[in-house]
This record gives C-alpha cells, structure tokens and sequence, in this order.
C-alpha cells in the first residue's frame, strides 16, 4: 500500500507523470467520436452509463480538474470549448477497452505495476528523497489514493497493451506501398491552358444612377459603422468599506471555541522509514535498525494516524517509543518502520490564535460587506438616486471608457477592456444590454469587485454615405460585369473543347494566348499564371479532358495532354523511403484502430447526462 504524505513540494511534477500516465487518452484518442453515445435522463451524480460504462460525476470531476489545471484554463471555459466533452470520450473509450481487455483475459502482474511506478518515480528523486519517497510524498499532496493510483495505472497498462495491437510494426509495412506513394507524390502532369484576364474586358458599361443606388443598397452591409458607446464605469472596493468592519473579542472567542478542533494539533509519531523490494534485504534492514545502525534510504518524517494507510498506521500509534516494525508488505514493497518519537496533543491558544482569526473574521466580514453594499446601491439606482450622488457617498472610483464597439474595441481596433481580463465580456454585454442613460445592475468581476456602469452616450449603426463611396462602388460594378463577360467567355470556350475543338481552334476562336506546362507536379508550387487550385484541378481531370477554373483576376482553361509517373522500378533516397514508410503504417494504424473503436461502440448505448455536465460547468447566468 502507498504512504501517504502532506508536503506539496511536487505538485507541479505531479501534474507532468499524472496527465502523462494516466491520462494518455486525452492526448491521443480524445478526438475520436465514438459514435453510439446519445443524451437520456439519469440521476445527477452520473455522467455517463450504459454499454459497461458508469462514469459517476465525483470521479469525472477528478479527472476534469486535473486536465484543466494543466492547461490554465477554468473547467467553465474547457466546457465552452468541447475541452470537457473530448475528455468524457476519452473516459469512456478507456472503460470499453478495460472491458475489452477484461473479456480477453489481459491482466496486469505486480511486478509490471512495480516497474513503472519506478519509472514514474525516477524523476522525482530530488534534494536526497528516494524515489519512492518522493512519489509518496507527491500522492498525499494531490490526495490520490493508492487504490486509485494503482488501480488507474493497472487499466492505462492494460488499455496500451490492448492498442499497441493496432500499431503496425515496420515489419509488416509494404515498401510497395511506400514506393507508389513515392510516384504519386511525383507524378508529372503536361498542360495546354487558355487565359481569360478580366482586365482584358474593355467594353464593360458604366452603371446608371439607378444601377449604382441598388448596388449601393444591395452591399450596404459592407459599409456599415458599428455602434459604439462610451460609459462611465464606477468601481467599488473592498477597502473602501473596511472602515464599517469592527471585531469584537467575544466574536474571536466564539470564532476560536467553534474551530478548536480544526487548530489541534492530534497525537503524531516521528518515524524512520524504508521501503525495499524484497522480504530478504527488509529483514536486514530490520536486524540493522534493532542494532541501531543507519539505514540506506531510510526516511524520518513526522506523521498522523490519518496519514498512514490502515496497516501501518494502526501497528505504528499501538506501538512504544523505540520499536521497530516490519517487514510490512504493501505494493510497493516490504516496510521497515522504527518509532522515533510520540508527540502530543497540541492545543493552541486563544491568544496566539487572535491575528491568524482577525484576519478571517474580518474578510468574511468585508465580503459580505461588498455584497450589502452593492445591493444597496443597486436597489437606490432603481428607486431613483442619482448615480454621481451614490459613487460620491461611497467614494468609488470612476473611469470613462469608450467610445467602444460590441467587442470592446474602439474604431481602431484598441482593447479598451485590457485590464479586466475574462471580465470584459460581461461588462461590455452589461454595456450593450441598456439604453442611453441608463444604469445597468451591479456587475461584480472576478477580482471580487463590484462595478456599477452608466452608459453616457449611445452612436447607433450608420453606414458610410452614398457619396463618400461613389467612385469605388462604381469601379467595382464595372470589375462584376468583367468577372461576368470573362466567365461567360471561358464557359464557351470549354463548351467548344467538349466538342471536339483543338485547343488550337478555340484559342483562334477567342484571340487567348496559347501556354504549354510540361512539368506540373502535385508537390511543388504551380508556375504562374496557375494557383494551387487550379493545380488540384489538374489532377482530377483525365488525359485530353477538358478543364477551367477561377484565377485571381480570370479565369483558366485548359487540357490535360500528358500524364507521366516514375518508373516501376524508381527507388527515393532511404530518408525518403522511410519517411513514406513511416507514414503508411502509422495511417494503418490508426485506421485499424478507429474502427476497433466503432466496433466496441456498436450497438451500445451509452447516455450521456447532458443535464449534469451544464449544471456542473456551464455558464450559471445563463442558465439562471
């Protein structure tokens, strides 16, 4: 069994082998749907069930937190962007392959869990802590238990083994495979293209007043002046209602007689230690503790009943002064324990205490303060007070900000809302949400202030004037008419091609300069006049087709005249053989194993309590 210990040393490392080892599926099968799963009403302390699934919302939450912390983000945002619904999929995907790996008869050894827990431990060991002790030490930090370690670490090896049945191995990957992706990749193609050049369109019409005035109307969206608005923003602090807090000594006693419990500190026992992975080097251990001779890797730490496992814990606070325990076999190995010191009960004082609960008392007292107080300001504003009277009596500070969009930006693209962080959408929603002289209700940031907003002006939606875009509305309406005649020309151009007309005769047809391309090639960037999407195009059409697509400025068309492959028997170089080895087993791989993974899934249905998860990391306002 795994010790468990309070120091939080190693909670940042904890973190890297915690997510690395046991949450390997986020990171690799997390994207995968599973198809199957399908939303249904359950008891609110699930999250998901069916198919051999029951994934209890305690548990998942476990699971959530731990991803999240990692990527410094709030389980609300990780929710918002599909981040929670990817490791629910992951969570579920592991349960089916456990089961799967259940049904198969895949089980896991001691000796394969001891090894890499050592494996996980090694980087651990630092400023003379063994590995072990140091692993120990960063469990009770995050307060994992053995049984959920170990047992999570026994599934993770299970779930791999049963995955890496899916990695093709180098062995099986077909250089025939790798060399025809090798002449795909350089296949050659020869063209013959036709330009049409908008530009080349010189009888296009002017449009009449009435032409541009519609034109005007039908894009006046992309004139549009957003609607800005400037506020008055008055803030409200904590310690500006420090001076209405007073705490009384008959409010510290009651406080100190209520928790005197939380304060004491129990009986411990100061305890040498060392953990050794056999019964024959714990028994030395033990013969050299009784002769009291050091120990290697031995470890003396004070501990509470609580903080050992049962089976330690219970033999070590029965024990004296000086004995020495073991071995005590666990699955970590075979303890030695010798009984140091006994400590005990220690009660503080009232006095020594005084500060340490002034200073509680007096920031529970100060928040609810803050909350009295902007409810009071807020019933007053909407019985009519008049705001500068109200900001000045509780002496707020004020900002003017603004003129903003409804993104919080001004006209030239600048944050006014920078410093507030994650709370700019709600102040700028509280902004938008009232009308010019409004006063919208108190809104309270994540820095625990309260904020009361005026908004001072309002400049609705307008549009850029008819006049001030005249020039460029009716450039643009000549560039439409152009875009159209040339459209119109190459698609007659490519009728007269599917006809049985040479290349030849509808270039004299329409006066376009005949160009040849002997050398295209799927990887390399096209030569100009032609893009990359034209380029597609060429290779999706046959030999002596036809072909035409949008140029920049025009429009291509064109035949495909030849099709040239390497030879059966081209070799690439062995970086680049490998390579394309590399990449055809990895895609049978993954294809093998996304639908194993369909297979697992069909026919179950798993139901995911949807109602839970919002209630759990959905956005409160809106569901109030």
């Amino acid at each position: 069994m795994l010790i468990w210990m309070r120091d939080s040393a190693f909670a940042g490392v904890f973190k890297f082998f915690l997510l690395g080892m046991l949450l390997m599926a986020v990171g690799g099968l997390v994207m995968m749907d599973v198809g199957g799963f399908f939303t249904g009403n359950m008891t609110s302390g699930t999250v998901a069930k069916g198919g051999g699934v029951n994934i209890g919302a305690t548990e998942f939450n476990r699971t959530v937190e731990r991803v999240v912390s990692r990527q410094g983000v709030s389980a609300a945002d990780a929710y918002k962007f599909g981040l929670v619904d990817n490791i629910l999929t992951s969570e579920i995907q592991n349960r089916l392959f456990t089961n799967e790996a259940k049904d198969l008869g895949l089980e896991v050894p001691d000796e394969s869990i001891r090894d890499q827990i050592a494996k996980i431990a090694e980087p651990l060991a630092t400023e003379g802590r063994t590995k072990k002790d140091a692993l120990l030490q960063v469990l009770r930090t995050q307060g994992i238990s053995e049984g959920e370690f170990i047992g999570s670490l026994r599934q993770e090896i299970a779930n791999n083994i049963l995955r890496s049945v899916f990695q093709a191995p180098a062995t099986l990957v077909s250089p025939m495979m790798a060399q025809n992706l090798y002449r795909y990749d350089n296949e050659k193609r020869g063209v013959q293209i036709l330009v049409f050049n908008n530009a080349d369109i010189k009888d296009a019409s002017k449009p009449t007043p009435e032409q541009l005035n519609k034109f005007y109307e039908s894009n006046k969206i992309e004139y549009l002046i957003p609607e800005t608005r400037t506020i008055t923003m008055a803030t409200l602090k904590t310690d500006m209602l420090r001076k209405n807090i007073s705490i009384t000594d008959e409010q510290l006693k009651a406080e100190y007689e209520k928790n005197i419990a939380s304060f004491t500190k129990p009986s411990r026992r100061v305890i040498e230690q060392v953990v050794l992975s056999s019964e024959d080097a714990a028994k030395k251990a033990l013969e050299d503790m009784n002769a009291g001779k050091s120990v290697k890797n031995a470890m003396t730490q004070e501990y509470q009943q609580d903080g050992l496992l049962p089976e330690i814990g219970t033999i070590a606070f029965e024990a004296e002064k000086g004995a020495v325990l073991g071995p005590i076999k666990t699955d970590l190995g075979f303890h030695v324990l010798k009984i140091k010191d006994i400590l005990t009960e220690e009660v503080p004082t009232l006095e020594s205490m005084k500060d340490r609960l002034k200073k509680e008392l007096e920031s529970i007292a100060l928040t609810d303060e803050l909350f009295r107080a902007g409810n009071t300001i807020e019933d007053r504003i909407a019985a009519g007070d008049s705001y500068d009277e109200v900001i000045k009596e509780y002496g707020m500070t004020t900002e003017k900000i603004g003129p903003f969009r409804d993104n919080g930006n001004d006209v030239n693209g600048n944050d006014l809302f920078k410093s507030y962080a994650s709370d700019k959408a709600v102040l700028v929603q509280s902004a938008y949400d009232y009308q010019q002289d409004e006063v919208p209700p108190v809104v309270e940031t994540a820095d625990g202030q309260f904020h009361l907003i005026r908004i001072d002006n309002v400049t609705p939606d307008t549009y850029k004037p008819f006049d001030d875009v005249k020039t460029g509305l009716e450039k643009r309406w000549i560039e439409d008419q152009q875009k159209l005649a040339t459209t119109e020309k190459a698609r007659k151009a490519l009728e007269s091609l599917q006809s049985g007309k040479t290349m030849n005769d509808v270039a004299s047809e329409t006066g376009a300069k005949l160009q040849s391309f002997d050398a295209i090639t799927r990887k390399a960037t096209p030569p100009a006049p032609l893009t990359p999407v034209a380029a597609a195009q060429i290779f999706s059409t046959e030999i002596g087709k036809g072909f035409s697509t949008q140029l920049d400025n025009g429009v291509v068309v064109g035949t495909v005249t030849s099709v040239t492959l390497p030879p059966a028997d081209a070799k690439p170089d062995e970086k680049e053989l490998a390579a394309l080895s590399d990449l055809t087993g990895g895609s049978m791989g993954q294809d093998l194993l996304a639908q194993y993974i369909t297979n697992l899934t069909d026919g179950k249905k798993i139901k995911v309590n949807k109602a839970t998860l919002d209630q759990m990391y959905g956005d409160q306002q809106a569901q109030q």
